[in-house]
């Protein structure tokens, strides 16, 4: 019997490891945002001026005031990217660029404040050495094939996709989006950076 208690202790060490090493990571990509949204010097991994961005990069810092939600915006949406932040989609527009600007990320860690979110809220992008700012205009439940909901339009806008339901445990069947579009554009000078 003693050994099965001391088998559970080292279990539960184990788990305690593994769950403070993603909160560091996760933490460690939120510092890594707040410099990315600061003026960007042109190093290997991202030219913001460009708009080149290496896959896993972290290039910005997504804002929602009204819900209380920050997070770090990375390069490409896989496995590993998501675990630093939220995911910019490939083939999207970036930030500032013309069309649709797709961010993904999990419903369990950065994007679950977004089940408080509401139409005419304000959406902050900080990227390199501006600030864009959305305005919420809709959000819908689909099917995760529905890619439609990233066709590119002809003006800039903003759709953020998460799994749904919030609070369901395991692979979730359904997908959060959030609409919006671009209304100001705020440079470095004028934000106070």
């Amino acid at each position: 019997m003693r050994w099965l208690e001391w088998s559970l202790w080292a279990v539960a060490c184990v788990c305690l490891l593994v769950c403070s090493f993603a909160y560091a990571q996760q933490r460690r990509a939120a510092s890594f945002a707040v410099k990315a949204s600061a003026p960007a010097s042109t190093g290997n991994d991202t030219n913001v001026e460009s708009g080149i961005v290496q896959s896993g990069t972290v290039f910005g810092l997504l804002r929602i005031p009204a819900i209380d939600l920050r997070v770090p915006v990375v390069e490409d949406d896989d496995t590993t990217s998501l675990l630093r932040g939220v995911g910019h989609i490939r083939g999207t527009a970036l930030p500032g660029g013309l069309g649709t600007v797709g961010l993904a990320g999990h419903r369990d860690t950065y994007l679950r404040p977004l089940e408080k979110i509401r139409p005419q809220m304000q959406v902050e992008i900080s990227r390199g050495r501006a600030m864009y700012r959305y305005v919420v205009d809709s959000t819908e439940i689909v099917t995760p094939e529905a890619v439609r909901v990233l066709d590119t339009e002809d003006t800039p806008a903003l759709v953020l996709v998460t799994c749904y339901p919030f609070h369901y445990i395991g692979a979730a069947p359904m997908r959060f989006i959030v609409h919006a579009h671009l209304v100001s554009l705020v440079p470095e000078t004028a934000t106070g950076s």
